[in-house]
């Protein structure tokens, strides 16, 4: 596979070693992402149907009421935080689709919908790698075989591809919050 690797290039006559574990990392990251792209159009629990809810909550109700607006069923139930979290994904969702924004648009899934929520969480999965990497740097300093294994099999962990991307939550993210 890639493990190992390192590269030589040639960079205005000068021989210039490239460290191959940023190559590696991209490559992973980029294999990982492509993987869940492949898990854009597949089902969709009611889990999208609140996250949608709680982006139009965060971004169209004043921050006193955003825990008592009941018009869906999925009222915002989680800790402050992550309705901040909310908040900041919305800025983006109002530039892939801003009808997803309007509290009263139920069962809203237009393609753009459906694409940048999805892309959302393919997006803050960087947040796990990234503490991913820093927590199997520190007890593999060598990042060798054991390193690339550890890195792979937690990055694409079957329980959380299937929750994340296909259940549709944010669990990879918070994962890696909690492993940073």
């Amino acid at each position: 596979f890639f493990f190992g690797l390192s590269l030589l290039t040639q960079n205005e006559g000068l021989v210039v070693l490239c460290h191959a574990s940023v190559m590696e990392h991209l490559l992973l990251f980029v294999f990982a992402s492509g993987l869940k792209l492949l898990l854009l159009p597949t089902y969709r629990s009611t889990d999208f149907e609140v996250h949608r809810n709680w982006l139009a909550i965060t971004s169209s109700i004043p921050i006193l009421d955003w825990y008592t607006e009941a018009t869906s069923e999925w009222t915002l139930d989680y800790p402050p935080l992550f309705a901040w979290f909310e908040f900041v994904l919305a800025f983006g969702a109002r530039w892939a689709d801003a009808a997803m924004l309007q509290v009263t648009n139920l069962q809203y899934a237009s393609h753009a919908t459906v694409v940048f929520q999805r892309g959302s969480v393919i997006a803050t999965d960087a947040v796990l790698y990234v503490a991913l990497w820093r927590f199997y740097s520190f007890h593999f300093p060598q990042r060798g075989h054991k390193f690339w294994i550890l890195m792979s099999l937690t990055f694409l962990q079957p329980g959380l591809l299937l929750v994340d991307h296909i259940h549709f939550q944010y669990n990879g993210f918070l994962f890696g919050v909690l492993v940073y």
